[in-house]
């Protein structure tokens, strides 16, 4: 009768929680219904997802988030945040609130479907991985993207820069005609859109490097810096990164072919050799069985 109460009592609880949450999530008469995104966030054309949709019902638990994640962690998730383009629409701390609620969210989800104590222990452990396990895959994803568009991307701003135009306009003319959402586009003009507000070359290819931490970017941020201080031909260098940006892609595929060729070993060791041998050694078995 006791468990009885206590599930009944819970599932009213977790009813009265979720209305309450989505009457936070509703606009008010008197709120401004959608804020406007900075330019930052126009120019990278990245969203939060889930977490950005439920801030407003975890916004709450942010302070204390700050206080109480040991800075380490803070410094990681931060990183991963820049990386994959979303740290201006969603904090550190308030990525740690987010992990929090979903921990939450995760074990009333156990408890309304009756299981045992470690079941509900074992889905606040899923609630509280997967906001990380999403950020990591988002981050590793744009990573991604972007150095398989940098052979063509570069490719274009060098046309652009031997056509006559400098850096900044080369920036430019790529973001006109390439109106396909693209994450490295989206960083170069994140550099020309720093430089117009007063930062240096040198800074904004530094900040470009550190923002995607990827090898390829930092050579080839590093080899604009130097070609900035030195004055040498941009349109020259940035045809030789695409040349050896092309060749790296190339051997990157190679390589992931031959892995994908090992890993197909094993599951047809494991599955499809048995089955062949059945077919074409079964008969035979069958007949000397047969005969004895």
């Amino acid at each position: 009768m006791i468990d009885i109460l206590l599930r009944d009592l819970g599932m009213w609880l977790f009813a009265a929680a979720t209305g309450f949450a989505v009457f936070l999530l509703l606009p008010r008469a008197t709120e401004v219904r959608s804020a406007p995104a900075s330019p930052v966030e126009e120019l990278l054309g990245e969203s939060a997802g889930l977490a950005a949709l439920l801030r407003p019902g975890y916004r709450f638990l942010e302070p204390l988030a700050a206080r109480l994640t040991p800075e380490g962690y803070l410094s990681r998730v931060r990183r991963f945040l820049t990386t994959a383009g979303i740290d201006r629409i969603l904090p550190a701390e308030a990525f740690v609130a987010f992990q929090a609620a979903m921990l939450v969210i995760f074990c009333l989800l156990g408890f309304l479907l009756q299981t045992t104590t470690a079941t509900i222990l074992l889905f606040g452990v899923l609630g509280l991985v997967y906001p990380y396990w999403w950020l990591y895959d988002k981050k590793t994803l744009r990573q991604k993207r972007i150095t398989q568009s940098m052979p063509d991307t570069v490719d274009m701003l060098a046309l652009s820069t031997a056509a006559g135009l400098d850096f900044q306009a080369g920036i430019k003319r790529i973001r006109e005609v390439n109106p396909d959402p693209d994450p490295f586009v989206a960083e170069l003009a994140l550099v020309h859109h720093n430089v117009t507000l007063g930062m240096s070359m040198e800074d904004a290819l530094t900040l470009l490097a550190d923002r995607v931490d990827t090898q390829e970017m930092h050579a080839f941020s590093s080899i604009l810096v130097q070609a900035q201080k030195m004055g040498s031909s941009i349109s020259d260098i940035l045809k030789a990164q695409a040349a050896r940006m092309r060749q790296d892609r190339f051997l990157s595929a190679e390589r992931a072919g031959a892995v994908a060729a090992q890993k197909l070993l094993f599951p047809m060791v494991v599955f499809l050799f048995p089955i062949i041998f059945g077919v074409v050694f079964g008969p035979y078995v069958l007949k000397f069985l047969y005969n004895r």
